[in-house]
């Protein structure tokens, strides 16, 4: 049984702009990214697992996971409320360049926009 869940942005259209993403990847990656997430969804902690990274960055953090030889990192942070995880940009990386290359600053500027009511979450099946 999850223990924790999902929140995807959505645009101030209303545009569900993770699953947009999510649909853009390759098959291999989207299953893996579905793993990734069940995987974290019924663990208590997620420190130390190689499927989470905290950056540090004003709390952000990055789900990790790996297809095909591209490196996925897609960002976000925890909340709202306990057990919930919600995501604001998917991205690549690779090296230490990501694309978009400005996504952290996106997920900070996203989860602002629902802070303030202009954008929502919407929760993601796992």
């Amino acid at each position: 049984m999850a223990l924790w869940k999902f929140m995807d942005y959505c645009s101030p259209a209303g545009n569900n702009l993770i699953e947009e993403w999510y649909m853009d990847l390759p098959e291999e990656a989207q299953a893996e990214f579905d793993v990734t997430l069940k995987t974290l969804s019924i663990a208590e902690d997620w420190r130390g697992m190689s499927e989470f990274e905290h950056l540090g960055l004003n709390g952000l953090c990055t789900i990790r996971f790996k297809a095909e030889k591209v490196q996925y990192r897609p960002a976000g942070y925890f909340g709202p409320g306990g057990k919930c995880f919600s995501i604001y940009v998917g991205c690549r990386k690779k090296g230490k360049v990501y694309t978009p290359p400005n996504a952290f600053e996106l997920a900070f500027k996203n989860k602002g926009r629902v802070e303030r009511g202009e954008a929502n979450l919407s929760e993601r099946a796992v």
